[in-house]
């Protein structure tokens, strides 16, 4: 329960700061937790790889788009979740060609651009919303999987984690309180 206390509490922080105010932090990890509590990716996985779609989303809302996108090129080409956002956080950032793993996984292939091409980041993000966004090709993929036995377990196991979340909120205060007190003395 500490444990995720503290993972929690660090992952809120993060995205205070990355997403410019408390208020849409809260909303970045809002729209995240509902995220992961519907896909076939554990919220532990999904909050590490946060870091990586934060830096590429400018709120809570574009967060979503970039999760959905990331959820589902990690279905299609069996990468964990984590490796998919620092990819997608590459490919954002600076063009399909600075994502190595994306390379050797067919993922330049499957947005449509050609060995040795110039493609810009804007091209990049283009690309990868109109093929693995919503309405593209591959825009189902995370929800099929997640019908899937690994993702009706990876989503029982984010029940329990939202379960120690709830209550590690509430015994967190008295904890740092009383661990404050501790480090006065």
């Amino acid at each position: 329960f500490v444990n995720v206390g503290k993972e929690i509490e660090s992952l809120q922080i993060r995205f205070k700061f990355l997403f410019g105010s408390a208020e849409e932090g809260a909303k970045a990890f809002d729209t995240l937790a509902k995220f992961a509590g519907r896909v076939p990716f554990s919220l532990e996985d999904i909050s590490r790889a946060s870091g990586n779609l934060g830096v590429v989303a400018k709120d809570a809302e574009e967060l979503s788009k970039v999760l959905e996108i990331t959820g589902n090129v990690a279905s299609v080409t069996g990468l964990d979740f984590q490796t998919t956002a620092e990819q997608i956080q590459r490919s954002l950032s600076a063009g399909i060609a600075s994502a190595d793993i994306f390379r050797e996984r067919g993922v330049r292939d499957l947005l449509g651009f050609k060995a040795g091409a110039t493609v810009t980041a804007e091209e990049t993000a283009e690309a990868f919303e109109r093929v693995f966004g919503k309405g593209g090709r591959f825009a189902g993929a995370t929800d099929d999987l997640a019908q899937t036995l690994t993702g009706t377990l990876s989503m029982l196991g984010d029940k329990l984690f939202n379960f120690q979340k709830n209550v590690a909120e509430g015994f967190l205060v008295g904890l740092k309180r009383e661990f404050g007190e501790l480090d006065k003395f």
